[in-house]
């Protein structure tokens, strides 16, 4: 049997598995994640839902189903399934047995839409949340506008993927920047936040910048470049399986930007992005370490891994693969 390149387990919080304008209502969406399928559909009225694929009735699959008002209704036997997960009706039928009325008949996952995409909950034990989604536009969506977005899939473990933010040297050897961005940074509890002020290249030459991280649980970031423009990043990496993640990245400038700074802005993005496409490679090939040996000049790759552990039911390098 192949030894996993990485032996940590899926971790547990909030992941964004859409964005909200790729769910129109009406809509029904088979998802993979957490090593599992989830299906994402929004009813007439707007409310989006997440519930796992499988009828309790036969035992088909949900995905193929579709929205019949405020109810998701099975392909199979037309069962129509309430927002609770419970069989609200059986059109062939006088009666819904008591066992389909109970909430959660169908597992639900708990929902929330922030900064333009669907997030749901995971947690291995079926606990309910800890913590709620941070709302990362500041004055509300209006005052923002997308300047991209950009998908991929990397083979990775997703703690790899954000651990990548504390090794400070990679950004000299990998993206070949001028000077090492070194943050000064803060932990509290599931919250981290860095500022790291950084030289930018542009064709004037270097323009001295700032980058901001707010990170909340491992699902959740958003960083903030300022210098040569005025760009957030609202970045999500979701969990397809264990060594397979979703990464979403959106870029926003300010609404009121003229098209010069705007123009910036967008570039700023497409840089951030190729840097992503520089580490991808490495990612997918690398093994992760569960003692490295580091140099004084290397993060604090460890202070960061202790951190991340609290996601993990048990406490994370001491538990095995899921």
């Amino acid at each position: 049997m192949t030894e996993p390149r990485c032996p940590l387990p899926i971790p547990f919080g909030w992941f964004a598995l859409a964005r909200s304008a790729d769910l129109a209502p009406g809509q029904v969406e088979t998802v993979q994640a957490f090593d599992t399928e989830i299906v994402l559909w929004r009813s007439e009225a707007g409310q989006a839902r997440a519930f796992d694929p499988i009828c309790r009735h036969l035992g088909a699959h949900l995905g193929g189903g579709k929205v019949t008002g405020e109810r998701l209704e099975c392909p199979f036997h037309n069962w129509r399934y309430d927002a609770d997960g419970s069989v609200g009706e059986i059109p062939y039928a006088a009666n819904v047995p008591i066992a389909a009325r109970r909430p959660g008949c169908v597992k639900t996952w708990p929902l929330t839409e922030a900064n333009n995409l669907i997030y749901v909950w995971r947690h291995p034990a079926g606990a309910e949340p800890l913590w709620a989604v941070e709302d990362f536009l500041p004055g509300g969506a209006a005052a923002w506008t997308l300047a991209s977005q950009h998908d991929w899939t990397v083979g990775v473990h997703m703690q790899e993927i954000t651990e990548n933010g504390v090794d400070y040297p990679h950004f000299l050897f990998v993206h070949g920047v001028k000077s090492t961005p070194i943050p000064q940074w803060k932990i509290e509890g599931i919250r981290r936040h860095s500022v790291a002020k950084a030289a930018m290249e542009t064709p004037r030459g270097l323009v001295e910048g700032q980058i901001e991280g707010n990170h909340i649980g491992p699902g959740q970031s958003a960083i903030r470049f300022t210098g040569i423009s005025d760009v957030l990043l609202i970045n999500s990496l979701t969990p397809i399986a264990r060594e397979q993640t979703r990464a979403r990245f959106d870029f926003y400038y300010p609404a009121h930007l003229d098209e010069g700074a705007a123009k910036g802005a967008r570039a700023v993005a497409r840089n951030v992005a190729f840097q992503f496409d520089q580490d991808k490679p490495i990612w997918e090939a690398k093994r992760y370490l569960k003692r490295p040996i580091l140099c004084e000049a290397d993060g604090p790759i460890l202070a960061y891994r202790a951190q991340y552990a609290q996601y993990y039911v048990g406490g994370g390098e001491a538990v095995a693969a899921e």
